[in-house]
Order: structure tokens, then C-alpha cells, then sequence
């Protein structure tokens, strides 16, 4: 019998559960009573645990018999933890369930103690806490459209109301109920997640299209910064109002769009959800007594009740875009009442195109749209009621503004951070006479009376402190230093760390009460000292306190940063002070970076690794310095009332357009003198002659036997008969097996793939015979030339025969390398690249069609003047390399006009370690890179001319040049068009100056527009005819091939093309992503040569000088800050590499798929440039720091010397290799 059941609650788990819909009895728990285990004994079958904090020191969940019961679940929490044992069931949608189970408890304490509930919603039972005997807890709810299936808990603790303590379950059961139950009914609807596209353990999903938003969201920025204050005042006009609508509305619908895009956070909008039904279920009296998860105070819950009776009413599924919509709309709405209200405030202030970009600036920042339309938090309704407190206050209604500010505290308890400054506030109004003591009594009253009246109906079954406790619990109930909060704290490793954790002698605890204490002192002193010279003060100093608090208090969420945004923008309005709109630019990067980040996080807790680590400590770092910033200036308004103003007289932005433009700086004619010829000279020649050095050999095999010409079998005669103890072979290009058998009977069998092809391999043999029989047995071999060595490697001489071609085998023995290595064979990409520029000069059908064919083209140069060996295949790309070095000279004349500078820039890429490793491998790269310098220096001396005053002929010349560069780039590789999409930005840029000088009285309007189309209609010609006409004629040899291709036949390789590069799923061992790129975290090792002695290493890697990578990272990160401070002369140059390092770095950001070191390749030229420019600034300012570049140059020529055999596949000792490996994920040499 007991058998019998056994099978039938193991087919009921099979099958899901019985669901019979007609009567109340039927039971959907299978093995409710736990009495059937697993196999090792612990656990109920069927169900499975989960926790919160799963470690075996954390929580307990087993087993565990009790008397006269049986089998019981018992939890232990040995921490605050929410643990619990679920069941999926099967179940009907719109149906009503109810869950119940016997539950015992010992010293269970804190959150919702022991109970029953539904997983992925809020659905909880009543909370059991202490000691308890037996009882019977139960839970009615109802499934949400469309909804199969349900998982059910046993459960202590819960989302985000941990307990402590001991739970026993019992007699657990789910029963469908066939008629709508009286009284409370929980929402059992399962929140549906946001799917992405993931994703390995530690990769985090979106972390490339995070980081661009960040990016693009500072360009944004940096764009209104360097424009704001150049806005000329405009004539009022009557569709001022319209535009403002127009906007506004575009503004909802950009936010409609995101609500559908992001749907929600997960927990966020499932708790909404969760507690609009319970509204509409209970209404306020029974809503916070129902058992359910709510740690908001009742303020927005009045909302939640609306939207919940809307749902019933017009039968809108709780878990649908369209409620998610719904629940969205009050943060939507105080955005776009913010927006209006900056407008309005701005228009008192300042021409009323500055007010409207100040409108547009709060409706479309892009942290705003994501919270409110994206994530669906309410932090902008906050937002909108503090700011209108603080103004109400400021208008001498005191009163008023104290209720308004007792309804924010009701709508999210983080409006209790800007009391103490208000509080301050009204006790100095009092002492400055502007409202009296009275007033002030009644602010305070006004403010509790709409606390206490808003939730009183929610005070049925309360304590009488309910609502002082669901304050202080909801402060406490994540004890964490950072909660995702990218800070102080996260910066020192604080993110989701308990608050205990220590941190440099105090826990982060502490370290935080001190900094907010410090905090609120100081901000007490800001306000003091700023509050009589300007009333507006009370704005920006509590938009210090909230950054302050935020930056440096523990308890933090990621959001809480927020509302000082809206109040730093409104005190740019009061002050307009530059500083301010650049402290807003960067928070607004962090703010948007940081609550991305947590949006995704919070559904891919797998995704913490290495990418989430770099993004917290970057953005916190970002962050922390931004605070730093942000009090200085904060300070020295308040305090010293120094104001930076951002809007100049129309005079003065003529002043600084013409500066900008004026030969002294910009002078786009740079005399070549005789040092320069020297240095330049002198330069490539010595790089030349290290590069060439020990490129490769000029010999190989060339005659070849291919099994699938020529069937015969080869019979290999030794001169003696020997013991042979391995055999090498250089091969071509085949598939196939080889049969060896020897003389004596061995047979030795080789399996030749396309990766061994001109290069050679090693075979073991271990045979003694006078002669060998070579067979093809499966697909075809190509073989150049076979070898035979015996134990002391000596070469066993011989001849071969059979068929036509058989004596080729061995017929080249001058050609057989007394030590293999990569100066007699192909390594790495050479495999691809140099096989198919073979493949184009024999006629034969292309290979390698991931990228264009330009690049192996140039290969095929090489090997056709050479011949098809190592050198051959090599040489046409290290001329390329060396190339460069003159270019990169003549690029950094023309931009910095001083010589020293010049050869500097050259030198600097010369002796990089990409540029030398990348530049001897026969790939591709290099000529992408080599027409990318091209491009962009032909488009900078296009951008420096002017066709007002150098005529347009003139200007045409280096842009036709430019855009000959690009064709052959994007002929060559597809980074070729990453960097052309550069080239459009400066291209119309340099329009708009035109124009913007046409404004300003530079020309007229018909030289203009005519100018303007011709070098429209040019670019045309130059950037879409004949680039397109180089891309399609480069594709010849695919025509002249023995697969004739066609269009479509090209047009389809196009298709394979971007495929390939989208969906290329496969992984590498030596894949870096971008980020790590500008630090060298992950070089690529190309070639290692196992032919060696132990004691001694030849190898390759690929990767860039720490002297130049790291340095110049660092300096354009200065270069880019000094120019946003204006601490540095503008430059065209300047801006040109800098749209070099946007358009060939920033792409890769989005790109998914495998990516090596070598992409950052091109964007070096343009990170040297910017470096150096920030050094001879510097050196100008302080002459006796003169000694700097010179400096620099010899170090990087001494990390090029102490790394060049790890650089060069030198030969050297093991250990000296080893020392080499810097960082740990540094790999040189095999087995380190």
C-alpha cells in the first residue's frame, strides 16, 4: 500500500499536480505531508530550496521528524535571511486558490517570521514570530490572466523582511476554490521578468550598451556645456507656447516608449503591482494588516488604490505593459511638471531659448526618462515636491510648504535627508524676521496634520507607533553599506557589504555616521554663510546635502542621488554659474550609469564578475571625484560668492569663435625644416631595420604532392636504414589522412587539417626501416615536403617515388630548418590572411571571406615578388608598419607645429609593441589602421581651411584624399567604416562653423549655400561613389577565381560578412573585451615555439607598451577633463583625435561577439596625439619641465628593448620570458 501511494505522488510530481476544478478538495500539493524524501534524505521530493543567504553557516532547511506527525520541513536562520522550500504547481488563470499548512515556531524574530506564500509576487500569509505551538496559517488568492503555473513556499522570512529563528511545516495544501472567497484575496499573479540575451557566469548582460549610454550621454553634455551660454537672446514669438507643448509631449511618448522597452524593474513594479491589487482587495484599513511585503509609507499607496480599481474596472491584467504603464504615470507626470517648472523659472532669468534648452535638459535627460518610463520608480514625484517645498518656502509660504513637505515624507521616507536643512532653515527664517515663530508652529503642525490625516485610514489594527515603525524598519531593512549605491563605499569594495564590514581601522558603519554628521555640519555652514546673499541658496546647498549624503552615508540605493539633479539645474537658473551644468553633466553620467547597471543586475545576480566589478569601481571613483568637484564649487559660490558666469555677451562669443579659428593657434601650414627631415629620417629608417630584422625566412618548400592530382601512392627510400624518432612535414592546403607504414610494420597515421598548413608539423614516428609507404586514406593531403629525424635529430636523408609528382616530397632538403619556428612557418591569423592572398594569386576559391579582400591582396603582393614563404607573406604589411612612422611624423608637424613634438608623436607609436607585432604578422589589421591615419589627417587638413578664405578648390583637395583613404580602409576591413562615420562628424562640423561664421557676417548667403552643396554633392563622389567602387573592385580576384563569382555571389559574401561578425558566438582563450584594452589586460600570445629546449623560449604576443597605453589612456583622460575645465587652449587637432578615438574605439562597446587587444590598434595614433598634446601644454607652462619628453621616449625605447623577445619570437632564456609577465593574466610562455 504504501508502495502504491509512493507511485501516485510521484506521478502526480511528473505531471505537475491534479487540478480538478470542480469541487474545493482537491488536492494540487503533491507530497504536502513531506513524508516522501529524496535519495539523500534532507529534503521533501518534488520540492527545492532557495534562500536569500545560502551558505551552510547561514540557514538550515532539512527534514526532520516530528512526534506524532512524521515528516516535517524545519528552517533554521542563523542569520537574517528569507529561506523557504518551494513547489511549483500547475493552475488556471483568473482562479482562486488557497494555500494553508500547520506551523510551528521557536524564537522566530524580525520581518514576517514563519509563513506560506507565493514566489514571484508578494503574496505572503500572516507572519507567525516568537515561540509557537502548532497552528493553522492560510493564504486566498487569485492567478492572474493567462497565468499556468504557480510555485508556492514554506517559508521564513521574506523579500526584503528578514527573519531569524526556527520554523516547522506541516500538512502543507493548495486547493483550487470553485467560487470567489469572502475577505481578503492576495494576488498570487507572477511578475514577469525582463529576458536578455546572456550569458556566461560573470558577463554581464548589456555591459557594452550601459557604458555607451554613459558616453553618449556625456557627449550630450559636453556638447550643452560648450553652447549654453552662447545662445543669442531671440524674439519673443507667439508659437513659444506651442513648442513647449510639443516638446513636453514628445518627451511622454519618448517615456510610453521606454515603459514597453524596459517593462520595469522586476521588484520594484512587482511590488507596485502587488500592492495596487491588495488596495484594490482591501482598501487602506486592511492593506498593511493582510500579511503582504510593503515598506513604503501609505503617501503613494492612495495612487496604487487608483490603479488597482482601474485594473478591476477595466479588466487590465496586473502583470501586463499596459498596468506597468499605468503605474508609471505619476513619475512621468512629475517629470514633465519638472521640465515646465525649470522653463517657467528660466524664463525670469534668461532668454527664453535658454529657458527652453533648460526645459529640454530636464524632460530628456536621459537618467530621468529611464527611471520614471524605464524602471518605474517614483523618485521624480519626490523630487518635484521637495523643489516645490523649497520654492514654496522661498515665496514666504511657510505653511503651505510644510504640508507639501509632510506629503513628500508620506510618498518616500528619502525626503526625511533635506530636513535638517529645512528645519535650519525655518528657525533662521525666524531669526532673519521673514515669517514668524507662530508660521513656523504651523508649518511643522500643517506637515503632521498630513501625515497623520493621509494615514489614518490605513490605521485600523495598528500599533499606535505603526507608522514611526515602518519608518525606522524601512531605514534598517538593508543593513548594507551600499545598496547598489555607486559611492564611497562602493568605491572601497561597501556594494551589498553588511555595515559591520571594517574599512581602514572602522567599519563602514561608522565611517558613514561620521561623514553624514560631517555632512550636515557643513551644510549647516553653507546655507549660514550664503543664505543673505542669496535666498535661492536653500536650493543648491540642499542639493549639496542630498549629494553629500548620497556620496558618503551608508544605507544608500542607487537612486537616492536623484533629486539633487533637479535642484542643481534650478541653482545653475539662480546663479548661472558654468561649474553648476557641469556638476549636473557628471552626476548625471554616474546616475545613469549606476541605476542601468542595477536594472540589470537585479535579474542576473550570476553577472557579478569582472565587468560589473570595473563598471562599480569606475562610476564610483567618477562619482566620488564629482562630489569632490561639486563641493569646491559649491563652496566658493556660497562661501567666497565667486560666480563663473556661462553667458557671455554676443562680443565676447565672437571673441572666442575667432580665437579658435586664428593661425596662432590653428595654423593649419606647417613648414617642414631640415631637423625634421633628420628626425623623421633617422627614425623610420632605424625602425625600419629592426622591424625587417628576422621578419622571416625567404625559403620554403615549393614543389608539392597533392594526393587528390595525383592518387598514386609514395614510396620513401631512406640512404641507410634508421631508427626514425620523429618526422615533420610542411603541408598546404588539404583535409585529409595520411597512412605512414613502414618496413618493419609500423603504421603511423596523421590526420592534416587546414591549421597546419605552411608551417611545420611534428609527427612522432618510432620505427626503424629502410624504407616507408605514404598513403592517402581520406580526404587530401598536400604535401610541400616530409622529414625524418632520428633520435639525436639528425636529419635521414632519402628519396621518394610514385606517380608524377611523388619525388617532390622529398626533393627540397636545403629547404628543411634545422629548428622550426615562426621564421619558417605560418602562426596565428597568418593561417587565414596569408592563405587566401595565396589562394588570389593561384586563382584558386577564397578562404577567408570574413573580412574585404584588399588587405590579402596586399599580401599577395609580397608573395608573388617573394615567393609563398614566411618573408613573402610578411613583408608588404611591415612596409606598410613601417610607413607609419613617417606619417605619424608628418601628422604631429602639421598639429603641434614644434619638431621635438613631432617626432615624439612618431616615436611614441614607432616603438609601441602592437605596432611592431602587429605590423610583421600577416594580417590584415595593419592596412586598415595604415588608411585610417591617412584618412583622418587629409580630413584634419581639410577641417583647418576655410572655403570663405582658401577658397573652395582648395579645400576640396585633402578631402578627396580623405575619402580615397577611406575607400581603401573599409576595402581593407570593416573598421574602415567606424572610422569614416568619425570623418562625417568632423565633416559637418566644419559645415556648421561655415554657417555659424554666415551668422556671425563671414561670407554671404549665396556663397554659402552654393559652397556648401558643391562640397556636399564632392563628398558624394569621394565618400560613397568611389569607395564603393574600390570596395567592389577589390573583390576582382573572387571574380578571376575558379569559382567565378558574380554580383550576387559578392553580394552574398557581404550577407556571410555581417553574420559572421553579429552571431560569432565562438569563444578564445586569449579574448579581451574593450574595456580592458587601454590597460593591457589581456595581451594576445600569437606564437610559441615547442620545438625549444625547456630552458629556453621564442614567442609572440601582441599588446601595447605599458610607457605609451597606459600614459596616454591617462592623458586623454586629463586632456578631455582640462578642456571641459577650459584649462586648456582649444585645438582642431585636438578635436579631430578625438573624434578618431569616438569612432574607432566606441563601436566595439556594442559588439558582442569574441574580441582580441589588436582592435585597439587604431585608435592608438589618436590617444598618442592627445597625450602629447596635453605635454607640450604643460611643458610650455613650466619651461624647466622640458626634460618630460624626452624622458618619456627613452623610457618607452627601454621597455621596447627589456620586451622585444617576448615581442619578437627572439630566442631567450625561459626565466628571463617569465619576468616579463607582469600582471597575472600576462601569458608568454607555455606551462607558466
Amino acid at each position: 500500500m504504501k508502495k502504491t501511494a509512493a507511485l501516485f505522488i510521484i506521478l502526480a510530481l511528473c505531471l505537475g499536480a491534479f487540478n480538478f476544478a470542480s469541487a474545493d478538495s482537491a488536492e494540487l500539493a503533491a507530497n504536502g505531508d513531506f513524508e516522501l524524501l529524496t535519495e539523500e534524505g534532507r529534503l521533501p521530493l518534488g520540492w527545492y530550496f532557495d534562500a536569500w543567504l545560502a551558505e551552510d553557516f547561514e540557514t538550515l532547511v532539512e527534514s526532520e521528524e516530528q512526534p506524532g506527525r512524521g515528516n516535517t520541513v524545519h528552517i533554521v536562520n542563523y542569520v537574517e535571511n528569507d529561506s523557504r522550500l518551494c513547489l511549483p504547481i500547475k493552475c488556471e488563470p483568473d482562479s482562486y486558490y488557497r494555500i494553508s499548512c500547520d506551523v510551528k515556531t521557536k524564537n522566530a524574530a524580525g520581518g514576517v517570521g514563519a509563513n506560506v506564500s507565493v514566489e514571484d509576487s508578494l503574496a505572503t500569509s500572516k507572519a507567525v514570530l516568537g515561540t509557537n505551538d502548532w497552528q493553522r496559517v492560510e493564504l486566498v488568492g487569485k492567478t492572474g490572466s493567462g497565468q499556468n503555473e504557480l510555485t508556492v513556499a514554506v517559508r521564513l522570512g521574506g523579500y526584503g523582511a528578514l527573519s531569524l529563528g526556527e520554523a516547522w511545516f506541516d500538512n502543507f495544501s493548495v486547493t483550487e476554490l470553485t467560487e470567489k472567497p469572502q475577505g481578503s484575496i492576495a494576488d498570487f499573479t507572477k511578475a514577469e521578468t525582463p529576458v536578455s540575451g546572456t550569458d556566461e557566469p560573470g558577463e554581464m548582460p548589456y555591459f557594452g550598451a550601459i557604458l555607451l549610454s554613459g558616453f553618449l550621454t556625456a557627449l550630450i553634455f559636453i556638447l550643452l556645456i560648450k553652447n549654453i551660454g552662447k545662445v543669442p537672446k531671440p524674439v519673443q514669438s507667439s508659437d513659444t507656447m506651442f513648442k513647449v507643448v510639443i516638446s513636453l509631449a514628445v518627451a511622454f511618448i519618448v517615456r510610453f516608449i521606454f515603459s514597453f522597452i524596459f517593462v520595469g524593474h522586476s521588484t520594484d513594479i512587482r511590488c507596485f503591482s502587488g500592492w495596487a491589487s491588495a488596495m484594490a482587495q482591501t482598501g487602506p484599513s486592511g492593506f498593511y494588516t493582510s500579511g503582504i511585503f510593503a515598506d513604503y509609507p501609505p503617501g503613494y499607496m492612495y495612487f496604487l488604490w487608483l490603479a488597482g480599481e482601474l485594473a478591476s474596472v477595466f479588466k487590465i491584467a496586473l502583470n501586463s505593459n499596459t498596468f506597468n504603464f499605468i503605474l508609471k504615470l505619476p513619475a512621468i507626470a512629475a517629470d514633465l511638471a519638472s521640465a515646465y517648472l525649470v522653463y517657467k523659472i528660466a524664463l525670469k532669468k534668461m532668454p527664453e531659448s535658454s529657458a527652453f534648452i533648460l526645459m529640454l535638459v530636464m524632460a530628456f535627460n536621459p537618467v530621468a526618462v529611464f527611471i520614471s518610463g524605464g524602471w518605474g520608480q517614483i523618485d521624480s514625484l519626490l523630487t518635484l515636491l521637495l523643489v516645490g517645498c523649497m520654492l514654496l518656502f522661498l515665496n514666504g509660504k511657510t505653511v503651505l510648504a510644510g504640508a507639501v513637505y509632510g506629503l513628500a515624507i508620506l510618498i518616500k521616507p528619502q525626503a526625511l535627508m533635506a530636513g535638517p536643512l529645512l528645519a535650519l532653515a525655518y528657525v533662521l527664517a525666524v531669526k532673519d524676521k521673514k515669517t514668524t515663530i507662530i508660521r513656523t508652529v504651523f508649518a511643522v503642525v500643517s506637515a503632521f496634520a498630513v501625515i497623520i490625516l493621509l494615514s489614518l485610514p490605513f490605521f485600523k489594527g495598528q500599533e499606535p507607533l505603526w507608522l514611526l515603525d515602518k519608518y525606522f524598519s524601512t531605514a534598517t531593512s538593508y543593513p548594507f553599506a551600499s545598496i547598489e549605491a555607486f559611492n564611497f563605499h562602493s568605491l572601497f569594495g561597501g556594494n551589498w557589504k553588511p555595515v559591520e564590514e571594517t574599512l581602514l581601522f572602522f567599519s563602514h558603519g561608522t565611517w558613514g555616521t561620521i561623514f553624514i554628521a560631517a555632512s550636515l555640519i557643513y551644510t549647516g555652514f553653507l546655507y549660514i554663510k550664503s543664505r543673505k546673499n542669496n535666498p535661492y541658496s536653500l536650493i543648491l546647498t540642499a542639493a549639496f546635502l542630498l549629494t553629500a549624503l548620497f556620496t558618503l552615508g551608508q544605507y544608500m540605493h542607487e537612486r537616492y542621488l536623484f533629486p539633487a539633479l533637479s535642484m542643481i539645474l534650478l541653482s545653475f537658473i539662480f546663479y548661472r554659474d558654468k561649474r553648476l551644468f557641469f556638476a549636473l553633466s557628471i552626476f548625471s553620467v554616474t546616475l545613469l550609469i549606476n541605476t542601468l547597471s542595477a536594472f540589470v543586475i537585479v535579474d542576473h545576480a550570476e553577472a557579478r564578475g569582472i565587468q560589473y566589478d570595473f563598471i562599480t569601481f569606475t562610476v564610483s571613483l567618477l562619482e566620488v571625484l564629482g562630489f569632490a568637484y561639486f563641493a569646491y564649487v559649491c563652496t566658493d559660490i556660497l562661501v567666497r560668492n565667486n560666480i563663473r558666469p556661462a553667458f557671455q555677451t554676443e562680443i565676447e562669443n565672437l571673441s572666442a569663435a575667432s580665437d579658435e579659428g586664428t593661425p596662432s593657434d590653428d595654423n593649419h601650414n606647417a613648414r617642414f625644416e631640415k631637423r625634421d627631415f633628420i628626425y623623421c629620417w633617422v627614425l623610420t629608417a632605424a625602425y625600419a631595420l629592426i622591424a625587417l630584422l628576422n621578419l622571416g625566412s625567404l625559403q620554403a618548400p615549393v614543389t608539392y604532392w597533392r594526393s587528390g592530382i595525383d592518387k598514386s601512392d609514395i614510396r620513401i627510400v631512406f640512404d641507410e636504414p634508421a631508427a626514425v624518432d620523429e618526422i615533420r612535414l610542411f603541408g598546404g592546403i588539404a583535409e585529409g589522412t595520411l597512412r605512414m607504414i613502414a618496413d618493419d610494420g609500423t603504421e603511423v597515421t596523421y590526420e592534416q587539417v587546414n591549421t597546419d598548413m605552411f608551417r611545420w608539423i611534428s609527427i612522432d614516428g618510432g620505427f626503424s626501416a629502410k624504407e616507408v609507404v605514404l598513403s592517402a586514406v581520406g580526404g587530401e593531403i598536400w604535401i610541400n615536403e616530409i622529414a625524418f629525424f632520428d633520435g639525436s635529430g639528425r636529419y635521414i636523408g632519402g628519396t621518394a617515388e610514385g606517380g608524377p609528382d611523388g619525388g617532390k616530397v622529398m626533393d627540397e632538403p636545403d629547404q628543411v630548418p634545422a629548428l622550426p619556428s615562426y621564421l619558417n612557418g605560418m602562426y596565428f591569423d597568418e593561417l587565414y590572411h596569408a592563405r587566401t592572398a595565396f589562394e588570389h594569386l593561384k586563382g584558386l576559391k577564397p578562404y577567408e571571406n570574413s573580412h574585404p579582400p584588399l588587405g590579402k591582396i596586399f599580401i599577395m603582393l609580397g608573395i608573388a615578388v617573394f615567393g609563398m614563404n614566411p618573408f613573402g607573406w610578411r613583408i608588404v604589411g611591415t612596409l606598410f608598419g613601417i610607413s607609419m612612422v613617417p606619417i605619424m611624423y608628418v601628422f604631429g608637424k602639421r598639429l603641434f607645429k614644434k619638431s621635438e613634438y613631432a617626432l615624439l608623436t612618431a616615436f611614441l607609436f614607432a616603438f609601441d609593441f602592437m605596432h611592431f607585432a602587429q605590423t610583421r604578422i600577416a594580417t590584415i589589421d595593419v592596412y586598415g589602421v595604415f588608411f585610417i591615419i591617412l584618412m583622418y589627417y587629409f580630413m584634419y587638413r581639410y577641417y583647418c581651411m576655410n572655403f570663405f578664405t582658401d577658397g573652395l578648390k582648395k579645400t576640396l583637395k585633402p578631402l578627396g584624399f580623405a575619402g580615397l583613404f577611406f575607400g581603401l580602409g573599409a576595402a581593407s576591413k570593416w573598421i574602415g567604416f567606424y572610422a569614416g562615420a568619425g570623418l562625417a562628424v568632423i565633416l559637418f562640423t566644419s559645415l556648421f562653423k561655415r554657417y555659424s561664421e554666415l551668422r556671425q557676417g563671414a561670407g554671404d548667403v549665396k556663397t554659402f549655400r552654393r559652397y556648401t552643396v558643391f562640397t556636399l554633392l564632392y563628398c558624394c563622389l569621394f565618400f560613397i561613389v568611389i569607395p564603393a567602387l574600390v570596395y567592389l573592385a577589390s573583390y576582382i580576384p573572387y571574380v578571376l577565381s575558379e569559382s567565378h563569382y558574380d554580383l550576387k555571389g559578392i553580394w552574398d559574401v557581404q550577407v556571410f560578412m555581417y553574420e559572421y561578425h553579429s552571431r560569432l558566438e565562438a569563444t578564445h582563450v586569449f579574448q579581451s573585451s574593450w574595456w580592458a584594452w587601454p590597460f593591457t589586460i589581456r595581451p594576445i600570445w600569437y606564437f610559441w615555439n615547442s620545438f625549444l629546449p625547456a630552458e629556453k623560449a621564442s614567442t609572440i604576443v601582441s599588446f601595447g607598451s605599458p610607457a605609451v597605453w597606459w600614459i596616454c589612456t591617462v592623458g586623454t583622460v586629463v586632456l578631455i577633463y582640462e578642456l571641459l575645465a577650459e584649462k586648456i587652449k582649444k585645438h582642431k587637432g585636438i578635436f579631430v583625435a578625438l573624434v578618431g578615438i569616438g569612432a574607432n574605439f566606441l563601436p566595439w562597446v556594442l559588439v558582442t561577439r569574441c574580441t582580441f587587444i589588436y582592435h585597439f590598434f587604431a585608435t592608438v595614433p589618436f590617444i598618442i596625439i592627445c597625450s602629447v598634446y596635453v605635454l607640450m601644454n604643460f611643458e610650455e607652462k613650466i619651461k624647466r619641465a622640458a626634460w618630460i619628453k624626452w624622458a618619456w621616449m627613452g623610457l618607452v625605447l627601454l621597455l621596447f628593448i627589456v620586451f622585444y623577445p617576448a615581442l619578437s619570437g627572439l630566442e631567450f632564456p625561459r626565466e628571463y620570458v617569465q619576468m616579463l609577465q607582469w600582471l597575472p593574466s600576462w601569458y608568454f610562455v607555455a606551462g607558466s
